[in-house]
């Protein structure tokens, strides 16, 4: 029986009238606020915040005015703090997300600053409406998140061949904000707090640490080391933590808002990433640090207390309770002053991998400085593990020695060069187009010796001016140190008995060296096109402390996905060609082999050397051998 019309029409509406309406984000907190629309200037209220230890003091404020649409469709309070402590202080950085409350109503969160040299403490407060609205996003977090592959700004051939001057200003670009100096007013700093420190270590960066809104500060305690039984509230300091453990880098602000396990802190974006999932610490401040450039609160974390979920344009909402995930590292270090093992955590938030690796290669920094005797050269074996949650372990390693060069680094070059060689691998595993499993840990050996080992390739020597195919070919290879003694090795060639060119090239080179002539010849090598490829690309990498000897067939060959294929027929060559992933080269290797020396090898000599009738034949299999001397 098909119900009537009208019977329908009155179900229709009482479906409605029952039906709940979507709740708004303000209606989501549980918060009594004041709209902007009722602030006028010369109201009057007060903030909270800790200025020392974990008490939440106040100071008045009073209401200078409200600027309309400061950001899209978004208003700034302005007001002036008054009250003995922040008359001396004035705006202090730590104080970003101190909430505001005017008739006793919460309005926003304290989160900007004006010029310089302020000659009083007036302040711009992110309203408390637009704050929460960053709740609302985590019902879109997973539909966000999904299916977007990252592009890489790390370089394989960065890894290969060392990181440049300007590779963490070029890698940190796209996270600078305006340049802040230009802009009459900024967000309030957030105190970047190192624990486990010392100020040289620091001072290196302090450029970049300050261009990403950054105020560097040494001191403190690291994470877990004390615990508060006090309940979370408005006022109460509060850290996003990048590092725990026996180097700690955090950054502190303020609790706006709680309710339930939803917290809402800063009043001011991070990095403005939308979802992130950093770990969320309760802070204590040890000191509040009065000057006329800009005051900043010293602080250190307590425990973990959850998660920070997203970092918007207002400010940042975090979930308390909810585990972050960490990147436990080990690093073991010996040198002449002893051993010494160094245990922290790296905290992993795809939203932050371009930025990650920049924080392991601060603490990375430290730790092998602490090896080092003073200003003194030294040299730096390093072998580095990386265990990956498919199961996969990772090795790799280099042999880095100070080099003294004009215009570059002095002493301590070798540190930077062996803590980017890891940051960089580290960058490359996370930030790919390759859907790479998650990283579960990272153990670091490092050797430091006093002293400076590097030996450049001198000459290459050949015993004879022509050979035919089958003879044996006399090398005498000669390394000079930086010291004036000369290594000479001697390597006899037996050269194969097929032979299409009329002259072979050898290379006695250094890693580095051999690795830009083969970009030279093959610009594909070091682009993986799949993640178990740049896996074994990382762990193939050719390293410092061997002489490299290569013997190059002026003869067309074939690279197929950066892969170099020697030896192929003519007949094969000429089948491959088209394929849309493979390169001609212009030449191809006959053999290379490896000599370990003990020192950096650096240059790089070529020989080149003629072939008297080239017979037709085809190869029977012989390959060159090798006899390999040292002299002394």
């Amino acid at each position: 029986m098909k119900m009537p019309f009208i019977a329908i029409a009155i179900l229709s509406v009482l479906f409605l009238i029952i039906q709940p309406a979507a709740v708004t984000p303000e209606e989501a907190w549980r918060l009594e606020t004041i709209p902007v629309t009722e602030i006028i200037p010369g109201m009057t209220g007060f903030g909270k915040t800790v200025f020392q230890g974990e008490k939440i003091d106040t100071f008045g404020v009073k209401v200078i005015d409200v600027i309309d649409n400061f950001y899209p469709q978004e208003d700034l309070i302005i007001i002036r703090l008054t009250g003995a402590q922040v008359e001396q202080t004035g705006v202090v950085a730590g104080m970003s997300g101190s909430p505001v409350y005017l008739g006793g109503r919460l309005a926003g969160a304290l989160a900007l600053r004006f010029i310089d040299f302020q000659k009083e403490p007036i302040a711009g407060v992110t309203p408390i409406a637009a704050m929460m609205r960053a709740s609302a996003f985590e019902a879109e977090r997973l539909a966000a998140r999904s299916g977007t592959a990252q592009t890489t700004p790390y370089d394989l051939r960065t890894i290969m061949l060392g990181a440049g001057a300007g590779f963490w200003q070029n890698l940190l670009a796209p996270l600078l904000p305006v340049p802040e100096s230009r802009l009459a007013v900024r967000r309030i700093d957030a105190p970047l707090l190192f624990s486990g420190f010392s100020e040289p270590a620091i001072s290196a960066a302090a450029s970049l640490w300050a261009s990403l809104g950054f105020s560097p500060v040494l001191g403190g305690a690291t994470v877990a080391a004390g615990h508060s039984e006090a309940a979370l509230e408005p006022g109460s300091a509060i850290s996003q933590v990048f590092v725990r453990g026996d180097f700690g880098v955090e950054m502190t602000g303020t609790v706006t808002a709680v309710d339930g396990d939803k917290v809402l802190a800063f009043g001011h974006y991070l990095f403005n990433l939308g979802p992130i999932q950093m770990p969320m610490a309760r802070s204590r401040i040890l000191a509040t640090l009065p000057s006329l450039m800009g005051s900043s609160k010293l602080a250190h974390s307590l425990e973990i207390i959850g998660t920070i979920r997203q970092d918007r344009l207002c400010g940042v909402y975090g979930q308390i309770g909810l585990e972050p995930v960490w990147i436990p590292i080990q690093v073991d270090l010996k040198s002449s002053g002893g051993s010494r093992t160094f245990q922290f955590q790296l905290a992993d938030d795809p939203a932050l991998r371009n930025l990650m690796p920049f924080f392991l290669r601060t603490a990375l920094f430290q730790a092998l400085v602490t090896g080092q005797l003073g200003a003194e050269p030294s040299t730096v074996r390093l072998r580095c593990t990386i265990a990956l949650a498919d199961g996969r372990q990772l090795q790799f390693g280099d042999f880095i020695s100070y080099q003294e060069r004009f215009g570059f680094l002095g002493a301590g070059s070798e540190i930077g060069e062996a803590v980017d060689l890891i940051a960089v691998s580290l960058g490359a595993l996370t930030v790919n187009r390759f859907d790479p499993p998650p990283v579960r840990s990272i153990a670091i050996a490092a050797d430091i010796e006093p002293g400076e080992r590097i030996a450049e390739v001198a000459s290459i020597r050949q015993d004879r001016l022509e050979l035919t195919p089958g003879d044996s070919l006399h090398l005498s290879i000669t390394l000079r140190s930086s010291e004036g003694r000369e290594i000479r090795y001697r390597q006899c060639l037996c050269l194969p008995r097929y032979l299409q060119a009329n002259s072979l090239n050898i290379i006695a080179s250094g890693a580095a060296g051999l690795i830009q002539a083969e970009l030279a010849n093959n610009p594909d090598k070091y682009r993986p096109d799949s993640f178990a490829r740049l896996c074994t690309l990382l762990e193939q990498r050719r390293t410092s402390d061997n002489l490299y000897v290569q013997i190059r067939e002026p003869a067309p060959g074939m690279a197929v996905d950066g892969a170099e294929l020697s030896g192929l027929p003519p007949s094969v060559l000429g089948t491959m060609n088209g394929r849309g992933t493979e390169r001609v080269l212009r030449d191809r290797v006959l053999a290379e082999w490896v000599i370990p020396t003990g020192f950096e090898v650096t240059g790089m000599k070529r020989l080149n050397v003629r072939i008297a009738q080239p017979r037709t034949e085809q190869p029977d299999g012989n390959q060159a051998a090798i006899d390999l001397q040292f002299l002394e």
